[in-house]
């Protein structure tokens, strides 16, 4: 194939997409976004420590009503340095202050559940906590010492 009929082709392929994406609506968002603040702790491993914290999404309009999806994530270093071998266990504790209703869920950080290249970014845990709907209080702890968080927010 000719070197200017590829390029012809190539540039219209590629407007058409531009133009089909410009043209697109936005899709309305059905989530208010969270977030559970740092908790400075120590962590398991030789010289080991950091912070944890954790963002979520709390969804008006979702297919269970009450429940918070959140990323715990977990920088935990040596010296400041990310290390892989450094792990700790994050709790979220929570309380309905409408219902009353309490409990709590976990997720490891550690080697083996973060990004594949360990310096570039914290390790992670998915959890799915369904305290009801109403306002919320939520207390990030850790299996360590810790300095805990504390926020409130209201689940739909």
């Amino acid at each position: 194939m000719d070197t200017t009929l590829l390029r012809r082709l190539s540039a219209a392929a590629a407007a058409t997409v531009a133009l089909t994406l410009a043209a697109a609506p936005a899709a309305a968002s059905n989530y208010d976004s969270v977030e559970l603040p740092l908790a400075t702790t120590a962590a398991h491993g030789l010289g080991c420590a950091g912070d944890v914290w954790a963002t979520g999404n709390v969804y008006p309009d979702g297919d269970v009503p009450g429940a918070v999806d959140f990323q715990l994530k977990g920088w935990l270093k040596v010296l400041g340095v990310p290390a892989p071998w450094c792990s700790v266990t994050a709790t979220v504790h929570w309380r309905n202050l409408d219902t009353g209703a309490n409990g709590s869920g976990t997720g490891f950080l550690g080697a083996g559940n973060g990004f594949p290249f360990w310096w570039m970014a914290p390790q992670i845990a998915n959890l799915r906590l369904t305290p009801g709907p109403g306002l919320v209080e939520f207390t990030l702890t850790t299996d360590l010492p810790h300095a805990p968080s504390v926020t409130t927010f209201r689940v739909y």
